[in-house]
């Protein structure tokens, strides 16, 4: 074999001639994963058409979904303040009670005995509830600064009887506590204050105590114990024509059974 050429067929790895085909295989690939791509095909417009066509649609399909019951608002009070304290009679022995006084629209109605200023039950739940616990429950009258004073205290008299009579007939169960009617007489003060507050409807409900307690002592005791705080207290002690005298001489006008 000397004197023969041999025939390597050398070629250089990797052979250059395949690198352009290799560049052209990628980008081919791109391309079609471009066009399998579901986003790619998108119009760039179209989700802002979605958009508008859902704002478009979404009040009738709200309007077709059943409606929810809105909550009803809860009634009104009918108890402005509700003030608990408790007195002490000349003997120390004690009585708790609340006093309830009540909103501007279960004030007496001006020049009438029988009336509120709004035409509603003058008890409602939680005052029934009181009263059924009660011990004992006093009724007080009040009268406005017009008018005379004599016309306008029997007034107060009779709010106060008339008082006592829709707070027994809610007591329709056995026991029933002790009820008062209480005559503050006509207000006295200065006249700044509003007429309907003048003529408000108050009660003084008591919590179980000692039958020997001395009622008129111990009921004094427990409003002056609050009449600092609360101006309609302070008013009834010294700025109603009756003030010095109306917890005197105390008779039940229904006795508990």
């Amino acid at each position: 074999m000397r004197g023969q050429a041999v025939d390597l067929d050398l070629k250089p790895w990797p052979p250059f001639a395949t690198v352009p085909a290799a560049i052209g295989r990628r980008r081919r690939r791109a391309v079609r994963y471009q066009r399998m791509s579901p986003i790619s095909g998108i119009p760039p417009l179209l989700p802002l058409q979605l958009l508008g066509l859902l704002a478009a649609v979404a009040p009738a399909v709200v309007a077709c979904l059943p409606a929810r019951a809105r909550p009803e608002a809860p009634p009104a009070s009918r108890i402005e303040m509700r003030i608990a304290t408790e007195g002490l009679d000349r003997q120390q022995r004690r009585m708790p009670f609340t006093i309830y006084v009540l909103s501007h629209e279960r004030s007496w109605k001006f020049e009438s005995a029988t009336d509120l200023e709004e035409d509603q039950p003058l008890i409602d739940p939680e005052l029934e509830a009181a009263i059924r616990r009660a011990h004992d429950v006093f009724c007080v009258g009040t009268a406005s600064l017009e008018g005379a004073a004599p016309k306008e205290e029997a007034r107060a008299a009779q709010r106060a009887l008339r008082l006592a009579r829709w707070v027994t007939a809610a007591l329709r169960d056995e026991p029933r506590p002790r009820v008062y009617a209480l005559n503050a007489g006509q207000y006295v003060g200065p006249p700044e204050l509003d007429s309907s507050g003048q003529r408000k409807a108050v009660l003084f409900v008591t919590e179980p105590h000692d039958d020997d307690v001395d009622l008129e002592s111990a009921l004094r005791s427990g409003l002056q114990r609050k009449q600092s705080e609360h101006p309609v207290i302070h008013r009834l002690l010294l700025q109603y024509s009756r003030s010095s005298d109306w917890l005197r001489s105390l008779r039940p006008v229904a006795w508990r059974q």
